[in-house]
């Protein structure tokens, strides 16, 4: 059977217990069905209630619930839960002495919010140092044959950023040498799905306006955007 969440109808918004969250939902399954709650991917709960505490996650974290068949529910099926939106850009090159012989590191350039334009004369989002404690991963017998281009060996590098907000992402990554002298960078767009940030509070600390309307008997709720 898998993992599935075909039967769920509703989940309800979690309620903090402590140092826990409650997390219940509603289901056309029967009664006694396994279920199993995944915490960005790793199993952390299974169980035959429609309802379960798990400790509060750091930071931003996402939340698969799903039903399994019986005899399953100590199976881990995370390799075949829905891929999770993008909030970090990871960026992976290839760099080395193909580049320069002198080459000491990279400089990583990332947009100041999503859509916006790369500046290099801002400081940049991170400094990659070629050869950490002088020891080359490069060269004959290292790294990759090829991977510099013909006749080259050059080792991979990868940067992750922190938790973006939604949209495309503008990054470059510029060699540069013992001097300091920068080389022609790379760039690349990366698009980020994250969670929206929580609404604003007014002045008074509330999240929620409503006003209502006597004669037609309605109520109009406000609420300020969320940043993003």
């Amino acid at each position: 059977m898998g993992f599935s969440q075909s039967t769920i109808t509703w989940v309800n918004p979690p309620e903090l217990v402590g140092s826990q969250y409650y997390f219940s939902w509603e289901t056309t399954s029967p009664t006694g069905t396994w279920w199993q709650i995944y915490v960005d991917g790793g199993l952390a709960w299974a169980g035959q209630r429609t309802s379960a505490l798990i400790p509060v996650p750091l930071g931003v974290q996402r939340i698969d619930i799903g039903s399994v068949a019986a005899g399953e529910e100590t199976t881990n099926w995370s390799s075949t839960l829905p891929a999770s939106p993008a909030r970090r850009a990871v960026l992976s090159w290839v760099g080395g002495a193909f580049l320069a012989d002198d080459i000491a590191g990279f400089y990583v350039y990332a947009s100041a919010s999503a859509g916006g334009m790369l500046d290099y004369e801002a400081p940049p989002a991170a400094t990659i140092t070629a050869y950490p404690s002088g020891i080359y991963t490069d060269g004959f017998g290292m790294g990759g044959f090829g991977l510099g281009g013909f006749g080259s060996v050059g080792g991979t590098y990868t940067w992750e950023s922190a938790p973006l907000s939604s949209g495309t992402w503008s990054f470059a990554v510029v060699p540069f040498d013992a001097t300091g002298n920068a080389g022609t960078g790379s760039t690349v767009n990366v698009a980020i799905a994250s969670p929206p940030v929580e609404m604003p509070a007014f002045a008074d600390r509330t999240r929620l306006h409503y006003s209502y309307n006597q004669s037609a008997k309605t109520v109009t709720v406000n609420w300020i955007a969320s940043p993003g």
